[in-house]
């Protein structure tokens, strides 16, 4: 179908992305191909910001508070994980772009030499954390691990949209892009991952939301 769309996230019908397709008459499927759980931890230093790379490890982070302390400033990757943020009535002291470089250059604006406390997933890129080196004082946090899907289906929506390059690597390892597919990808690093298969047509979308990867569709039509 033309304008069917497959993205590796799960959809809630008030999501932007689904809002914002659905209004230019695009059908719309959205789950991720991989499954997560929780990692539990029962402490953590003190810090002077925590900085959150993914909405999941915004989810399992908090689940196992009581409740959130005040003296945190709150960091958040990309626009889609200060949604996260938001929708936990937390609002974040600082929002990356998605893109390491970048994220990392405007967080050492006000953060250069701080401690930093990173909730994360046990294969997590760690990409601020390699990106400072010295930088910032840094303590890594697993809260949960992802997993690829034993069992992946093929897609033959007009549109594939992947999130991360984990999600790349769980489908490609499985089947192969079709002649009439277009795929758009959330940030450089989930690019780069389909180099691995040979694919190197594909568009990054401008800003690593879901807005962005909205856009970034309407765009290829």
């Amino acid at each position: 179908m033309e304008k069917s769309v497959f993205i590796t996230r799960e959809l809630s019908p008030r999501s932007s992305f689904h809002k914002q397709l659905e209004a230019a008459e695009f059908e719309v499927t959205g789950h991720s191909l991989l499954t997560f759980r929780q990692v539990p931890f029962s402490a953590f230093p003190t810090t002077d910001w925590i900085f959150f790379y993914s909405r999941k490890a915004v989810e399992f982070f908090l689940a196992q508070l009581q409740y959130l302390p005040t003296d945190f400033k709150i960091a958040a990757y990309g626009p889609g994980t200060a949604e996260a943020l938001r929708n936990h009535k937390i609002t974040p002291n600082f929002i990356g772009t998605g893109e390491g470089a970048s994220t990392l250059t405007a967080f050492l604006k006000i953060a250069d030499n701080q401690s930093v406390l990173f909730p994360q997933a046990v294969r997590s890129r760690r990409t601020i954390e390699k990106l400072a080196g010295n930088q910032l004082t840094c303590f890594p946090l697993v809260v949960y691990d992802n997993l690829v899907r034993e069992v992946v289906e093929k897609r033959s929506d007009r549109f594939l949209v992947f999130t991360s390059p984990l999600n790349v690597t769980a489908y490609f390892e499985h089947h192969q892009l079709e002649e009439n597919q277009k795929i758009i990808v959330m940030g450089k690093t989930t690019g780069a991952a389909l180099a691995r298969y040979g694919i190197e047509n594909f568009k990054v979308a401008e800003t690593a939301s879901e807005e962005g990867l909205a856009a970034a569709i309407l765009l290829s039509c």
